[in-house]
């Protein structure tokens, strides 16, 4: 992980002007932005094993200001950066740059009237970020991923005071972590139906399904499935396919939904299997 948003060289005074003009605190950005690296790393690494991390030596200057998207790191660099750090990507945060409607006339008109003794009641005030991130894959030599956004936010402040370093800091570390759910699994809930009744085997089959001994239930599940009775065979079929499911199986999956509606007319087995087809395109 590495920050490419501190300004140097013949532009750093350029940005410094442009911070007054936008209403931010001055080095706000760059606060907001390591702050959003680091959200990045802990969001991404509270899954598995660590994956992501930031390096002492992470900052990058560049000569643009930061409401200008730079051109992509040249692979020298990038490979020299991951050969250093023994990593195979690198994930830049390329620009983030905060601007507001409290505009530097507003700031002075407002010094100008405390001066003389008024008082002037806090306001909200707008203020947005935008950022951009890029990853550089060294193995496919490629710009695996880019992306940015506008983050609109709003805080309660002075008239005569800039966007404040800590909201800065708090959208810095929103962003990182929205940004970073972009590479993890989301986890969904389905719902699923089972049977239950028909005799007394399957509802043994069912207190083990519940108690997640899927191998167990499905070993009932398939010896019920050659019955006589072709109620509890179709049931059976039904539920070895939701066992099969489970197990991560979904083409056999598939073949006993469908011997369940085809064979047993388990009606409930030809929307499942609608269900199984989608999960496995």
């Amino acid at each position: 992980m590495f920050n490419r948003t501190k300004v140097g060289g013949t532009k750093k005074d350029d940005n410094i002007v442009e911070s007054v003009l936008t209403g931010e605190a001055i080095a706000g950005d760059l606060i907001g932005a390591e702050e959003c690296v680091n959200s990045f790393v802990i969001e991404m690494n509270r899954f598995n094993s660590p994956h992501a991390f930031v390096p002492v030596d992470h900052l990058l200057t560049r000569n643009q200001v930061n409401i200008k998207t730079p051109d992509a790191l040249s692979w020298e660099v990038v490979k020299s950066i991951c050969r250093k750090n023994g990593c195979d990507a690198l994930m830049v945060l390329e620009t983030f740059d905060t601007n507001s409607d409290n505009l530097i006339s507003t700031v002075f008109s407002g010094v100008n009237i405390v001066k003389s003794g008024g008082y002037i009641a806090p306001k909200q005030i707008n203020y947005s970020v935008t950022y951009s991130w890029r990853l550089y894959d060294t193995l496919s030599q490629s710009v695996f991923d880019q992306f940015g956004d506008q983050l609109q936010q709003s805080v309660t402040v002075s008239p005569v005071e800039s966007v404040p370093t800590s909201a800065i800091r708090n959208t810095g570390n929103y962003i990182g972590d929205n940004s970073a759910r972009r590479y993890l699994p989301v986890v969904a809930w389905q719902d699923r139906f089972i049977f239950k009744r028909g005799n007394d085997q399957l509802k043994v089959a069912w207190r083990k399904a519940t108690t997640n001994d899927w191998t167990g239930a499905m070993e009932k599940w398939n010896a019920l499935s050659k019955s006589v009775n072709s109620k509890v065979a179709g049931r059976a079929c039904f539920n070895m396919a939701l066992g099969c499911e489970v197990t991560g199986k979904i083409d056999i999956a598939k073949s006993w939904a469908q011997q369940a509606y085809t064979d047993y007319k388990v009606r409930k087995a030809k929307n499942y299997l609608g269900v199984l087809n989608h999960l496995s395109q």
